[in-house]
């Protein structure tokens, strides 16, 4: 059965990746303006600024989503402490 843990913080999310020895992190970055519906039939243009890291092992999806971070400075610091990072776009348009 698989199974997804998200976790709060990128040090408690890092120590988990080690301890299950996963050195591959997907990085999904998004930054972009979207309508979000406010209330009930009223939509609000946002700016949409944020991080999905996941890792994967045994069935297990280890997830850690962050908001308004400095993308570029992240994945090399992910590099620099020796893990494979793949960055993709997440943007709808």
């Amino acid at each position: 059965m698989q199974r997804e843990i998200i976790y709060d913080t990128l040090e408690t999310f890092l120590g988990a990746l080690r301890e299950n020895s996963i050195s591959k992190i997907a990085f999904g970055e998004t930054s972009e303006k979207r309508a979000l519906e406010v209330e009930p039939g009223k939509l609000q243009i946002v700016h949409v600024e944020r991080v999905d890291l996941l890792g994967y092992r045994d069935s297990a999806i280890y997830k850690c989503v962050l908001k308004d971070v400095d993308r570029d400075a992240l994945a090399d610091r992910l590099t620099a402490e020796g893990f494979e990072v793949t960055r993709r776009s997440r943007n709808i348009t």
